[in-house]
């Protein structure tokens, strides 16, 4: 759990940033930023929420009338603090951006969330305002109870991916799988008394080949789990802080030449976790999986078709990025993935992923899901798994 005391540390690291760069504030648009300044969960659909840091001073939140109440709930921040505007639209002298300009106190030079929104940004820079990643920057570096967060995420991943193979077998379909994502939730509901539906969330589904080897696609809830290397991801956030964990698997025994694909990938991973070191630019730790798998003849962008990987934060995907062109340098307390992926249209693709922090001397595996080191073959149809293709199948209307 985030204390006060560390919400308010936050802050004053911000306004470190703030008197190094001459702004007189930062204004947080974004649901992450704002929570990770004050704690405060929100859905904000069309209606913009606000914090408002100044340099030196006490924050303020200019948000929904009908979020008052409900946003008094941030940490470390006075209630006569909170102002409000009438609804999106709203008349002129009701709008966000007037009270915005009425209660921001804003003077020119003040930055904002790189990442906020068009029409947000426009009036923000309209007020002399400009985007810089500044809790991008913050973010980067976790703290001790933040890693604690991680970690609780990164075992309801592993749980995740448990159910997955507990629930895939030669002619197993992708909605057996996905309909076990109710059973992880569940656990998180009922294992975390403090628990926020606003910031968690699960997703779990097996890539079925080949379409494994599209991993940003969305197989077909009737597709089936047959020859070929499957993908098994999970992705969770308790709370907030996310954690992810992927593993190729297969449900007919692998030929000749998908054990030296799997071998080939698993190689890769080793690599990459070989230069996870804090001090090494993430740039460097792209570039040496790129080579390594360019030297075995897969260099061309269809083989490859991602980085190696990427931060875990409040986010799945956030910074530092482990990719060529990045400029990130990796450091104790950093927590990233790495996930070499090689792919092959028409066949399939193979990737693990894990949730990993970066110590004082290398790093720590926070995910610990099976089916790492050899090809997991799960071909096992029992009765019980008959009655459960049967229940979803029935449940979601699949003609199989």
């Amino acid at each position: 759990m985030i204390t006060e005391e560390e919400f308010l540390s936050r802050r004053e690291r911000l306004q470190t940033l703030l008197t190094q760069h001459d702004a007189s504030h930062f204004v947080a648009t974004s649901s992450d930023s704002i929570f990770y300044l004050c704690g405060a969960s929100f859905e904000a659909l069309e209606r913009p929420f606000f914090l408002i840091v100044p340099r030196q001073g006490v924050p303020r939140l200019v948000v929904p009338f009908l979020e008052r109440d409900h946003l008094k709930k941030a940490k470390a921040l006075d209630h006569d603090k909170i102002f409000t505007y009438w609804d999106y639209p709203a008349p002129a002298q009701r709008s966000w951006q007037y009270v915005l300009e009425q209660q921001g106190q804003l003077a020119p030079g003040f930055m904002f969330d790189s990442a906020c929104p068009i029409e947000i940004a426009q009036t923000l820079l309209s007020l002399g305002g400009r985007h810089a990643p500044l809790i991008e920057q913050l973010r980067l570096i976790k703290s001790p109870a933040e890693i604690e967060m991680i970690r609780r995420a990164a075992r309801y991943a592993d749980q995740g991916v448990h159910e997955l193979f507990h629930h895939s077998y030669y002619g197993s379909t992708v909605a057996e799988g996905f309909a076990r994502t109710s059973h992880i939730t569940q656990k998180i509901i009922r294992e975390n008394p403090d628990w926020d539906p606003l910031t968690t969330k699960a997703l779990m589904v097996s890539f079925p080949a080949p379409w494994s080897a599209m991993p940003h696609s969305v197989p077909a809830a009737q597709a089936l789990l047959q020859e070929g290397p499957h993908v098994a991801l999970v992705l969770t956030r308790v709370n907030a802080y996310a954690a992810e964990c992927e593993r190729t698997y297969f449900t007919a025994a692998p030929s000749a030449s998908e054990r030296e694909m799997f071998a080939l990938m698993l190689a890769a991973r080793n690599v990459g976790l070989s230069a996870l070191r804090p001090g090494v630019p993430c740039a460097e730790v792209d570039a040496r999986v790129n080579a390594f798998l360019a030297d075995k003849g897969f260099n061309a962008p269809e083989q490859r078709l991602h980085r190696v990987g990427h931060g875990v934060g409040l986010g799945n995907h956030e910074g530092p990025w482990l990719s060529e062109g990045s400029e990130d340098v990796l450091a104790a307390n950093m927590v990233v993935s790495i996930e070499p992926g090689i792919y092959l249209d028409g066949h399939g693709g193979y990737r693990h992923s894990d949730t990993i922090l970066i110590t004082d001397r290398g790093y720590e595996l926070l995910t610990h899901a099976p089916g790492v080191d050899a090809p997991l073959v799960l071909n096992e149809k029992t009765l019980r798994k008959r009655i459960f293709r049967f229940m979803v199948s029935r449940a979601l209307g699949l003609k199989l």
